[in-house]
């Protein structure tokens, strides 16, 4: 039972980057922003993770992972419901940002948890349960993202997200036991730097940085892009646009500006 809360955060985090980013197409296109606006917004959520998950892991290490783990997880609530408050489109880029950051910190937190509160022998099993629980948000997160944006916009989304992190904090600081903080030993600036530069730290994370990048792409910009092409062309969507139709004889006169009626006796 202690696992589960743990589980639940690395849902929050990647439910959260995809809900949001799947309908920021639609946001985009609703502002009349560029596809330049829709790349920084979907480049600061993971942005100010990849920049603060190792500030927060240091963090974590010193002053206990529990720590890290509650404030992160109501730092996103917090953040969430900013723009719920505000009410200000314009922050959505603000609000993603402190989200990423608050994501930073929980999700490092919530697997160091997991290494440190599962059993030795079921340590495989554990990550295998915490990374599932984080590829059902990636996956849910844009079905269900688009659904609660269109049923009450983006402020019944980011307040969902606001609740689900509250949530989860109070289940946290419930079943969560503390870890005592290991004793580490001392490395310079210059270690740090080694390991950074080191291979094996560089090709694996290079491959991680390109497949999440492929994967924003996919999430971001396709919706934008189907709903420019083949989104238009589906029938049901014409038939809606059309509506309501036109007799047979109907033509508008010339010079008359069309109507989405007009298009009813355009072939299918």
């Amino acid at each position: 039972m202690r696992l589960l809360p743990l589980y639940a955060a690395g849902f929050v985090t990647a439910f959260g980057a995809h809900s949001i980013a799947a309908g920021l197409a639609g946001y985009t296109e609703s502002e009349h922003a560029s596809l330049l606006v829709l790349g920084v917004l979907l480049t600061v959520y993971d942005g100010a993770e990849v920049l603060l998950k190792p500030v927060f892991g240091a963090l974590a290490d010193r002053i206990g992972a529990r720590r890290v783990l509650l404030g992160g997880l109501v730092a996103f609530a917090l953040a969430s419901a900013v723009f719920v408050l505000v009410d200000n489109p314009g922050m959505v880029g603000v609000v993603r940002f402190g989200q990423g950051a608050a994501a930073a910190a929980f999700s490092p937190a919530a697997s160091a948890m997991v290494a440190r509160l599962a059993p030795s022998t079921g340590h495989g099993r554990a990550f295998g349960s915490y990374g599932a629980w984080k590829g059902l948000g990636y996956a849910l997160g844009p079905a269900l993202g688009g659904i609660l944006v269109t049923v009450g916009g983006d402020r019944l989304l980011f307040t969902v997200l606001a609740v689900l992190a509250a949530a989860v904090a109070v289940w946290a600081a419930i079943a969560v036991p503390a870890v005592a903080v290991l004793p580490k030993t001392r490395q310079t600036l210059l270690d740090l730097a080694r390991r950074l530069t080191n291979s094996s730290f560089l090709v694996p994370t290079t491959a991680l940085a390109g497949a999440t990048s492929a994967l924003a792409v996919g999430v971001g910009f396709l919706p934008r892009s189907a709903c420019a092409t083949a989104w238009d062309r589906w029938p049901p969507v014409q038939s809606y646009r059309c509506w309501p139709p036109r007799p047979p004889w109907f033509s508008p006169e010339p010079g008359t500006p069309a109507t989405p009626g007009d298009c009813a006796i355009a072939p299918a």
